[in-house]
């Protein structure tokens, strides 16, 4: 009990460590996410419409990366950008940017996945409608995006909840480094092994309202209207 009170103070005192973190857990988050959704709605798109065995194994594929281990993402991406890897040039590694790019591989199969289940399970109207409109690509693009819409909004708030509580890919690709790349889940990891309960208790009462908040959008009766 007393470390919960310690840790009710540290939120509500404003402690600044506290809110750093959790600002950088926001930023490489919604940053991922971003780049998952410019890549990953034309792909599930693409996805939907693709015919014959490459279609359906492609198809097979993107859902079987949804389940991708955060570990294995960090630990494939770590030897890539290491000093002795490919991109290590780039010097990337124990950056924000590469835990961004980490939580990207992460949620794009998410973004991608769903968005090619809205697309198929949209009625035959939809795709009549915009056929006989006469509508180019990119336009029967946005049609489609606003006829799934619902389920999409659903699917990019999933991807956010799987990134943001990730920890394994942030630990390997940021390094927790203090003041730049440690992230609430890092630093509850890290606190709870030196013994200070209350700031890690802290952290996780802000992961678990945000995480539960995102988790009441996807449920939430706004999203579960027909589109």
């Amino acid at each position: 009990m007393s470390a919960f009170l310690d840790a009710l103070r540290l939120i509500l005192s404003g402690d600044p460590e506290v809110w750093q973190i959790t600002a950088v857990s926001l930023f490489v988050s919604l940053a991922a996410l971003t780049l998952a959704t410019i890549a990953g709605l034309p792909l599930g798109y693409a996805l939907a419409h693709a015919r014959g065995a490459a279609g359906r194994a492609a198809s097979a594929v993107i859902h079987t990366l949804t389940a991708l281990p955060t570990v294995v993402v960090g630990l494939l991406l770590y030897f890539v950008l290491s000093a002795s890897g490919p991109l290590g040039w780039m010097d990337l590694l124990y950056t924000r940017a590469a835990m961004i790019v980490g939580q990207t591989v992460l949620a794009l199969p998410i973004v991608a996945a769903l968005t090619l289940v809205a697309i198929q399970r949209l009625p035959a109207a939809a795709f009549e409608t915009a056929a006989t409109l006469g509508l180019g690509r990119g336009a029967r693009f946005a049609v489609m995006l606003r006829e799934g819409r619902t389920a999409i909004i659903s699917a990019l708030l999933l991807a956010f909840a799987r990134v943001f509580t990730e920890l394994g890919a942030a630990v390997m690709l940021g390094g927790n480094i203090r003041g730049e790349t440690r992230t609430l889940t890092t630093v509850i990891a890290l606190e709870h092994t030196k013994g200070d309960d209350a700031r890690a208790m802290a952290l996780g009462l802000i992961l678990v309202v945000i995480a539960l908040a995102v988790n009441t959008g996807v449920h939430s009766r706004w999203l579960r209207r027909p589109s």
